[in-house]
């Protein structure tokens, strides 16, 4: 399988690279600085994940694409400043959306959140009432429009909404379309739960939330 990866670069799409690797996949990624093209294997492009010219040449031969891209910060306080453009996700995810649909490549995995959308009635009241405070918020915004966007594509969609990431070396899920009974996932998780469905064909036009 023939598989583009934005977001290669941050914790989550890393791991979505190299589990993409090891499973015999050809992986592309669009990174904005080639310095961080570090794994061993994957094709790296520099560009930017709006580049809508950019994805129209990548595209052809690609059987599936997979958005890891993230609102960053400036540390992991929750309250430190944000460093990324405030709709990067959102305008990356419209931008490859409209190439995918004029290149012919159906397959979409996007990496969301817990509590973005319709999930956000699921979160218990403190966890909501610290999101609205900190700069989180702003990486919850995206996701909710890059879902919209998402839905609203004649793509065959997943999208992936983890429970509390966190980086444990365990690579277990469990999967719900409801409210989750688990505390968090790791990220280790998510990549395997992304090439499984991937290799599966499950989950199509799917919103699943992860946990462990």
């Amino acid at each position: 399988m023939n598989i583009l990866i934005l977001g290669a670069t941050g914790r989550t799409g890393r791991l979505v690279a190299q589990v993409a690797k090891a499973g015999n996949h050809n992986v592309t990624a669009i990174i904005r600085n080639k310095s961080r093209a570090t794994l061993p294997g994957i094709t790296y492009l520099e560009g930017s994940p709006t580049n809508g010219e950019l994805f129209e040449k990548v595209l052809p031969g690609m059987d599936a694409t997979v958005v890891c891209l993230n609102i960053n910060r400036k540390s992991d306080n929750p309250f430190a400043k944000v460093v990324s453009p405030l709709t990067l996700i959102s305008d990356s995810v419209k931008t490859l959306v409209s190439a995918m649909e004029h290149s012919g490549v159906n397959r979409i995995i996007t990496v969301s959140a817990s509590g973005v959308g319709d999930s956000w009635k699921n979160m218990p009241l403190a966890a909501r009432w610290f999101i609205q405070l900190s700069n989180i918020r702003k990486a919850y915004e995206d996701h909710d429009r890059q879902e919209t966007i998402i839905r609203r594509s004649k793509l065959d969609w997943t999208i992936v909404r983890p429970v509390l990431l966190n980086d444990k070396d365990i690579d277990t899920y469990t999967v719900t379309t409801g409210k989750p009974t688990g505390s968090g996932i790791s990220r280790k998780g998510v990549a395997r739960f992304i090439l499984d469905a991937l290799e599966s064909g499950k989950y199509i036009k799917e919103c699943v939330t992860l946990f462990s």
